[in-house]
């Protein structure tokens, strides 16, 4: 928790005995020990070592270094040093406001400086400091003061910082209100349902007041009118943050608070003093007693309670212990490890629609309320009762408008898109007489620019004087976790199911369509028609098809004025990280030469490839729900897993509504990698050091030696082949000959 421990006292004082003493050491910063770090002891003129005291300005700016990043997760945090002067208690004092901290000093200077004389000759004696040293110190502490606002301790009165479970039996009745999100409407019901805010009641708002909702202003007025209620109780949730920031005149991170939320609190007038007052009020948690019951009450959930709860760090009160989807394993972990009669209650996280009470005696608060789900409540009463509230919301914006545009709209004229794309420098455009080819840049590929411009510009083929689109293949879509929209945790909001689940074959793009510039097939790549990725796939379709059937594609394919999109696997050209036996186009899509993306649906798809005698792409899974998407997911995310029997890229989804996500899997992002590792090596001869870090499987690094060993002894290089399917199997045939 948010609690920083100042130490203050001469050397011999017996500070870091305390600390041992008292267990404190794993949340200790020593200013003596990073100098040790920075330089081992250094000999004196009389022949002594010494701790090296030459270094102390990079000494103390690695201690608050450390000490910030520390601060910004909230962990409890031990300063040994002897803060002797009140300059330097005054920077702890100014880092603990700026992260809402209490802090206290721990005061040794009331030990006799003779006592700490001859501790100090006890030490090592490297550490042995001067008594004049010492002498300097105590005169010091004379007429240094502790600044105010620093609450003073003696060593026997540690027991202080401690959190301690307040008893609020007298209360009729405890209120826990789940994650609000800007919810009023929903809020105000439960209030209204109860008869409002009562004396003899206890209020506990569980955290994410605000964000994603389209009533924060109203919730935040409210928030603010209840809030020094000595019966209304707030607990920080990942979202307060964000008001903290905008009080104090910042610009946030969040995309969703600095865009909208931060709108409608402007357009509302509310009061930035008042909210700085009201974050400093906000608790970390919620631990007291109620009759014969303890209750945990965080944002994230903890999976057990320890002695001292106050070393548990903010970060995981607030976000929950584990990873974001561990919410049910960590409720388990909690009944295992606590008492019969000790109960937790927190919100944030439920990714498998856990329903409000998890278990015997966990309670989860997230309902999603701002996608129109319910806001949970839970009520307990005298005698260990639990109710369980659940206010179902209906006013709330549809989940496309959760995370804002980053992009000017633009008309969906082919015109005025054509001006859009031409305007971006993220946009590249070739041309090929009034046809062009729009694709967005590397550097919008490495920068992650992806916009309304960049995500279209993906062998996009536009006639230019016709104002026509002549090709295209899909707009940009994005692998799961690559973006905020495709996290995980956010799928759960997005996905409409079911969902389809195609085999993503490993290849390159090819599309074909009609070029009305000289009535023939337009045979393209993603990039250019006349690259030899082009003439390769040219070649595949000749091989695939009979020239009459080609023909037959021409007249298809400008009578319904669509593109037929390929996946070229070229194992003779072009071999990628998944080895086939034999190369093969697959037909992916039929998809609409329209500025705005459109395509055949599946069913109609197989009829055209059937007809035309292509293999089309194949319809691995169909998933009916969110919690079957959950244990699919992590079925196929098995680094042993192989699809029917067969090693597989991945897989494409596509949801009820069109929307589409990609999913790479461990064999093909492993291989991917060393890929990359056996293009180094060969190249250089060796493996930049940050990246040999990276081999952490038996595999990788045995890998990574036999293409080292193969680059040393093979006397021409270029004969070394690149593909990693050809070297692949090499490694496989030299790994059984070795173990024969």
């Amino acid at each position: 928790m948010r609690v920083l421990l100042l130490l203050r006292g001469a050397p011999g004082c017996g500070k870091s005995t305390w600390i041992e003493q008292h267990g404190l050491k794993n949340y200790a910063i020593s200013a003596d020990e990073i100098r040790m770090l920075f330089s081992s002891p250094t000999m004196t003129v009389e022949g002594n070592e010494v701790i090296n005291q030459d270094r102390d300005r990079i000494v103390w700016t690695e201690l608050f270094r450390i000490l910030e990043t520390r601060m910004a997760n909230g962990e409890f945090t031990v300063i040994d040093a002897t803060n002797s002067k009140t300059v330097e208690m005054n920077r702890y004092k100014e880092l603990c406001d700026n992260y809402k901290y209490r802090i206290y000093c721990v005061d040794f200077t009331d030990v006799p400086i003779e006592i700490a004389k001859e501790r100090n000759k006890m030490r090592p004696s490297f550490k042995h400091v001067p008594d004049e040293a010492i002498e300097k110190m105590y005169s010091r502490f004379k007429t240094q003061k502790i600044p105010s606002g620093i609450t003073v301790l003696r060593p026997d009165e540690l027991d202080k910082i401690w959190l301690r479970k307040i008893d609020l039996s007298h209360y009729k009745r405890i209120h826990h209100i789940g994650d609000i999100h800007g919810c009023n409407t929903a809020l105000q019901e439960y209030l209204n349902t109860e008869g409002g805010i009562k004396d003899d009641e206890f209020y506990i708002f569980c955290g994410d007041l605000l964000d994603r909702g389209i009533e924060n202003a109203d919730v935040l007025r409210f928030v603010l009118s209840v809030y020094e209620k000595p019966n209304c109780f707030f607990i920080e949730g990942n979202h307060e943050r964000h008001l903290w920031v905008w009080a104090n005149e910042g610009v946030c991170e969040s995309k969703e608070f600095e865009l909208i939320t931060k709108t409608q609190l402007d357009d509302a007038g509310i009061d930035k003093k008042e909210v700085r007052r009201f974050y400093r009020k906000i608790a970390q948690c919620a631990y007291y007693q109620y009759g014969d019951n303890t209750y945990l009450v965080t944002h994230g959930g903890l999976s057990a309670i320890p002695y001292y709860l106050t070393t548990v760090s903010t970060e995981q009160m607030i976000k929950g212990v584990g990873r974001y989807n561990d919410a049910e394993a960590v409720a388990n972990s909690f009944i295992k490890n606590t008492d019969q009669n000790v109960y937790q209650i927190h919100g944030h996280r439920n990714t498998k629609s856990l329903p409000t009470q998890v278990n015997e005696r966990v309670f989860n608060l997230e309902g999603r309320v701002e996608f129109g789900g319910c806001l949970r409540c839970v009520q307990i009463l005298p005698g260990g009762i639990h109710n369980i509230v659940e206010i179902h919301n209906t006013v709330y914006k549809e989940q496309e408008s959760q995370i804002p545009d980053e992009t000017v709209k633009t008309e969906n004229s082919v015109g005025d898109t054509i001006i859009a794309l031409r305007k971006s420098r993220y946009i590249q455009e070739k041309r090929y007489g009034n046809i062009s080819a729009f694709n967005f840049t590397k550097q919008a590929f490495c920068d992650k620019i992806w916009d309304e411009q960049t995500i279209k510009a993906r062998g996009l083929y536009i006639n230019i004087p016709e104002q026509k689109v002549v090709a295209r293949a899909y707009d940009k879509f994005f692998n799961i976790n690559e973006r905020p929209e495709t996290k995980f945790a956010m799928l759960q909001n997005k996905l409409a199911f079911p969902v389809r689940a195609y085999v993503k074959e490993n290849g390159f793009l090819g599309i074909v369509s009609y070029n009305t510039e000289n009535d023939s097939l337009f045979v393209t790549t993603k990039t250019c028609p006349d690259g030899e990725y082009a003439a390769w796939f040219y070649d595949m379709l000749r091989q695939a098809v009979s020239e009459d059937t080609l023909d037959a594609i021409k007249e298809y394919t400008k009578e319904h004025n669509v593109s037929f999109v390929f996946e070229c696997v070229d194992m003779k050209n072009d071999p990628h990280i998944i080895d086939y036996e034999n190369s093969a186009i697959y037909l992916l899509d039929i998809v609409y030469n329209d500025i705005n993306y459109q395509k055949y649906d599946f069913d109609k798809l197989c009829d055209i490839a059937n007809k035309f005698g292509f293999i089309h792409k194949e319809h691995a899974f169909t998933i009916e729900t969110w919690q079957d998407f959950f244990d699919w997911y992590y079925e196929v995310m098995d680094e042993d897993y192989k699809y029917n029997g067969r090693h597989i890229e991945g897989f494409v989804l596509e949801d009820n509504d069109g929307y589409m996500v990609k999913l790479k899997l461990q064999y093909y992002n492993f291989w991917k990698f060393m890929r990359s590792v056996a293009h180094e090596v060969i190249r250089t001869g060796h493996l930049n050091g940050r990246r040999t870090a990276a081999l952490t499987t038996p595999c990788a690094n045995q890998f990574h030696g036999w293409i080292k060993s193969l680059r040393e002894t093979t006397e021409d290089i270029e004969s070394i082949p690149r593909d990693i399917c050809t070297l692949r199997k090499l490694f496989f045939m030299h790994h059984e000959d070795e173990n024969e």
